[in-house]
């Protein structure tokens, strides 16, 4: 008797996930430093996109947004809602971050990488191991196996493709009291620069303008360049590093190789403030290792030099807008201000009443 029944389907294979990797050449104006253009957050968002077939152009129209340098609100975390997708934060107060390791792993399990904002007090290796409950520093966990976790992590060595494994212990689940998924990534899609321009540039004109004066009054009346609190200074390369910079950057790149030469005017504008930024972002970064207020000092012109950056951008905005630059806004710098303490509270004010240090 012959058998007619259907041959057994075989088994649906499972989509291979992603490979996630920390690859200059493939990511945005990494020329030197993984800090070149975008922080640590910012490269673990690329390095998803990439992940999911996004070239250099693509990164940026997915990741540049409208001009906020001092941003409104309560939120003083990082930015988290982009044209290519959307960064879902999940915090838990100190001493729970093991109440998260589930969904870490649960993560990493479905092939979903995740951004670790851990707490150094717990993270194995980390400068205020023991000593500090700092979140200052992010890297992207991306498989999770029987050697440990994996880690993209640009402060990794870059022979060793700034990779890390760490062991999964006790301390490294209590750790993890600020984890981010990267959610709702959209396909690749390259725009030209002017439909970016148009999208972008009209609600930039009157933030940027804000944003200037607000450098302009910290420079000139917050902060006298006199001795700066070593911890508002480690906010203030935060605030210029994880999101001045960035969206200079990002915004620079996503209006390069524009037909019209106003557009180009201004992408060329941004990346130049974007350099800027990243001198006084480094410079607070190397000044830092002496822990000494007083020398902060060094630092004080270069945000008179940023904001005088800020305004050549916003020269050039204007005539590609075919408007006149109203005049300047007048401002006491409560805005950056409160901006860089809440940055200070965000990374290093666990239990810290921050928002009574005096910028004198």
């Amino acid at each position: 008797m012959t058998d007619h029944s259907p041959a057994p389907r075989a088994a649906t294979p499972r989509p291979r996930a992603p490979e996630y990797a920390f690859d200059p050449a493939a990511a945005l104006g990494w020329k030197n430093i993984g800090l070149d253009g975008l922080g640590c957050f910012l490269r673990s968002v690329e390095a998803v996109l990439v992940g999911h077939g996004y070239g250099g152009r693509e990164i940026a129209q997915g990741m540049a947004v409208p001009l906020d340098l001092v941003r409104r609100g309560e939120w003083y975390g990082p930015m988290s809602e982009f044209p290519a997708c959307t960064v879902r934060w999940h915090l838990a107060g100190i001493g729970d971050g093991d109440r998260q390791w589930p969904l870490v792993a649960e993560a990493l399990e479905s092939g979903a990488p995740v951004v670790l904002m851990p707490d150094g007090f717990h993270w194995p290796g980390d400068e205020y191991e023991g000593r500090e409950h700092f979140h200052h520093h992010m890297v992207l966990a991306h498989r999770l196996d029987e050697q440990g976790l994996h880690l993209l992590d640009i402060d990794a060595p870059a022979a060793e493709g700034y990779r890390r494994i760490v062991e999964v212990d006790a301390e490294l689940r209590m750790s993890c009291s600020r984890v981010a998924l990267v959610e709702d990534v959209t396909p690749p899609r390259e725009r030209p620069a002017e439909e970016v321009a148009e999208a972008l540039l009209p609600s930039s004109l009157a933030a940027l303008a804000e944003d200037i004066a607000e450098l302009r009054a910290f420079h000139g009346r917050v902060w006298s360049g006199g001795p700066l609190p070593v911890l508002v200074a480690k906010g203030m390369d935060v605030l210029v590093l994880g999101d001045i910079q960035p969206q200079l950057f990002l915004l620079g790149h996503a209006l390069a190789g524009a037909e019209t030469e106003s557009v180009r005017r201004v992408s060329q504008a941004a990346l130049t403030a974007a350099g800027r930024a990243q001198k006084l972002g480094l410079l607070l970064l190397g000044l830092h290792r002496f822990q000494a207020e007083g020398v902060y000092a060094v630092a004080h012109e270069e945000i008179s030099l940023l904001a005088d950056s800020l305004e050549g951008l916003l020269g050039e905005m204007h005539r590609w807008h075919g408007s006149e630059r109203p005049p300047a806004a007048e401002t006491d710098g409560e805005r950056i201000t409160r901006r860089l303490l809440g940055e200070t509270q965000w990374c290093f004010g666990a239990g810290k009443p921050l928002e009574n240090i005096a910028i004198g």
